[in-house]
């Protein structure tokens, strides 16, 4: 596509969403695309505050903290980690607001507003749309470096060197295949030896810290020490894990307004010198022949005199005006230069922009690429620049084109990794209702590019925009052409049985299981009697039963459901728990030992009520169970009426449930029954 028209349609797109939010987001409840987490209480410390939430943050990659009706944006906040077993954040802000804490105790808000989120992604493309390219940069293939002690498959050799002497790859498996751990940890490791700097990219924040837990599992930290650098706020538990990769925000911060400081008191000094020239200049002008020449010369030089008289004082002048530094002499000023700018020193080595020269890898999201970077070569305007030979995108079928199209405004070889038979990116506006603007031809047709996968760049890079809108409307998948293909079908995580479920229903490439995998499949029989719409308390009463007699560690277990409804019902009433409790879509990057999926459909009812995100005979339904079955590391419990989806022979749900082992309680136990 020319880079004019990409540009276009990607700015109208960003801008007819914002507007859509901004006309829309407080007309529904909750708000459109705003997320809200109320801080119950917090406790304030010497330079900084405890933050104690009522639930948990899906993910901390985009947040912002509102004092009653004040919203300072992360740097203002000074967001440092995010505990989720306390369900606490520590704020390192100004001392104004912590000051503000402490004496007027306001109401505190965690907010995450889609809006400015877009506003970023408009902005950059205002900058540097015009940079969004296919890669023009030759990847650089060298020996591959593969984990020690590994015994790589055919098919995981082939892949990392697919990607390594690929402008575009795309490493397509199931979990448990070695996309992370093998793969993407051996291009990482290959790329480093190698003397490139690579940047790594995950939708969220939860799923970076996946990810890069799955690197370093494969190369010890201390072989990659000191080489990567993640951005955003970290989890308590990966900041206390890997304390010298995480960002420093804070000292960047500070940093930032040190130099503003210093900035401050350069112009004070410049200000008294101002002064102290001028009545030298009024007392030149007021000495009889001060210009020693004849009259004319004389009134030259006089009014040369006014002229630079008025150019360094008739102006402007509020640094003057400050009482604090009426105070401090000439002296004291320079001294507090002097101790400002040995403190900016000292900090400037933890600082990111300092760190990013020192690093070979820097890991985040694509927004905070978005709101922070400019692309590698762009002139210089103040951001930082994103300095990387290789760019690595991680769930590439979980994160939204719009974020990922903008990766490619950097020029340099890109590797997508992923399964993008697994849920699509979180759109907050229906694909029923952009199907009608687009069918209408209104303003907002081109919305739809936040509804697809990063997998449609290429399409969107070399195709005309017909070709998109097509392949969106009709479902069709995404045009890799240019784009090097890898398979895994090989699955440590899976049983035989369940891969060749899995692969019988998503996959059809021969998926492969693990007799080893050490994976136990359970089914909980919820029989349920009447029920309202999507709520299923006969499900909830048997999730409770289970997490209570088999007490697993909240911080591993997930309790899943496909409808907000009944999560809902379960989060009000598991107690302990509640914080496992999530939609199927929120889960999207993570991974749980114990994950417990409570189905909520069956036929029982009111009314007929349609197994939309259950029955694998709809796209989205067929997604969403598998995407929670892959979040499972060690014990699937499916609950749901075992009777009424036993008989539905050729649903997914079926097939898993055949083959799972039938939990009983420990009541019927006791009584005999079963």
């Amino acid at each position: 596509m020319d880079p004019e028209v990409l540009a276009e349609m990607l700015s109208k797109s960003a801008s007819s969403l914002y507007g859509y939010l901004e006309d829309m987001q407080f007309m529904t409840d909750p708000p459109l695309g705003v997320g809200i987490t109320e801080v119950v209480s917090y406790d304030v410390g010497k330079g900084y505050a405890v933050l104690h939430l009522r639930s948990l943050i899906q993910d901390t990659g985009s947040i912002m903290l509102m004092i009653d009706s004040d919203l300072l944006q992360e740097e203002e906040a000074g967001f440092t980690r995010y505990d989720e077993i306390t369900k606490t954040i520590l704020i390192r802000p100004e001392p104004a607001v912590l000051s503000r804490l402490s004496i007027s105790h306001p109401r505190l808000l965690i907010v995450s507003d889609m809006k400015f989120l877009i506003k970023s992604v408009k902005t950059f493309i205002d900058l540097y749309g015009d940079s969004i390219r296919l890669p023009d940069a030759d990847p650089i293939y060298s020996e591959p470096v593969f984990p020690p002690g590994s015994m790589p498959s055919g098919q995981q050799r082939e892949a990392v060197a697919n990607v390594l002497s690929n402008r575009l790859a795309y490493v397509w498996g199931a979990p448990g295949t070695g996309k992370t751990q093998f793969v993407l940890a051996a291009c990482v490791k290959t790329c480093i030896d190698g003397g490139m700097r690579i940047a790594l990219f995950a939708p969220t924040n939860n799923s970076v810290e996946q990810m890069l837990r799955g690197i370093l599992a494969a190369f010890s930290e201390k072989t990659l020490g000191g080489k990567i650098l993640r951005l955003g706020i970290p989890s308590k538990s990966f900041l206390a894990e890997h304390p010298e990769m995480c960002e420093n925000r804070q000292a960047q911060n500070r940093t930032e307004r040190i130099a503003e400081c210093i900035g401050n008191l350069k112009e004070i000094l410049f200000e008294r010198n101002s002064a102290r020239i001028r009545k030298k200049m009024e007392t030149i002008t007021k000495t009889p022949g001060s210009g020693s020449g004849d009259a004319g010369e004389e009134t030259g030089f006089r009014d040369a005199i006014s002229e630079a008289q008025s150019a360094l004082c008739d102006r402007d002048r509020p640094a003057l005006s400050i009482p604090e530094y009426g105070k401090m002499t000439d002296q004291d000023i320079i001294q507090l230069m002097l101790r400002l700018t040995r403190e900016k020193e000292r900090l400037s080595s933890e600082c990111t922009d300092r760190r990013l020269a020192d690093v070979s890898v820097i890991a985040g999201t694509p927004l905070q690429f978005v709101s922070r970077f400019r692309p590698r070569g762009s002139a210089d305007d103040g951001r930082m620049e994103l300095d990387a030979d290789r760019i690595f995108l991680d769930e590439a079928g979980y994160c939204s084109l719009m974020h990922a199209i903008l990766l490619f405004s950097n020029g340099v070889p890109v590797t997508f990794l992923g399964d993008h038979m697994q849920l699509p990116p979180v759109c907050e506006i229906g694909r029923d209702m952009i199907l009608s603007w687009m069918e209408r031809n209104t303003a907002m047709k081109n919305v739809f590019l936040w509804d697809m996968n990063a997998l449609y760049c290429e399409e969107l890079l070399t195709k005309n925009p017909d070709s998109v809108i097509y392949s969106y409307r009709s479902g069709r998948e995404a045009y890799l052409g240019l784009t090097k293909l890898s398979e895994l079908t090989e699955t440590r995580r899976f049983g035989p049985d369940l891969a060749e479920i899995l692969d019988s229903f998503v996959y059809r490439n021969g998926m492969k299981g693990n007799a080893g995998s050490g994976l136990r499949i359970i089914c909980i029989d919820a029989v349920c009697g009447e029920r309202r719409d999507r709520e299923n308390e006969a499900e909830k009463d048997s999730v409770l039963e289970y997490l209570e007699s088999e007490d697993p560690e909240p911080s591993e277990t997930a309790v899943l459901t496909p409808y907000s409804s009944q999560a809902k019902l379960l989060k009000h009433n598991l107690g302990k728990y509640s914080d496992c409790v999530m939609t199927v879509h929120s889960s999207q990057g993570r991974e749980w030992n114990t994950v417990i999926i409570s189905v909520a459909d069956n036929g029982s009812g009111e009314k007929e009520v349609p197994l939309r995100f259950t029955s694998s005979e709809t796209p989205i339904g067929l997604r969403a169970i598998n995407t929670a079955v892959s979040r499972v590391r060690k014990n699937l419990v499916i609950v749901c009426d075992r009777n009424f989806w036993i008989h539905k022979d050729g649903e997914l749900i079926c097939e898993i449930i055949k083959k799972a082992e039938l939990w009983v309680p420990e009541r019927e136990k006791y009584n005999g029954n079963r």
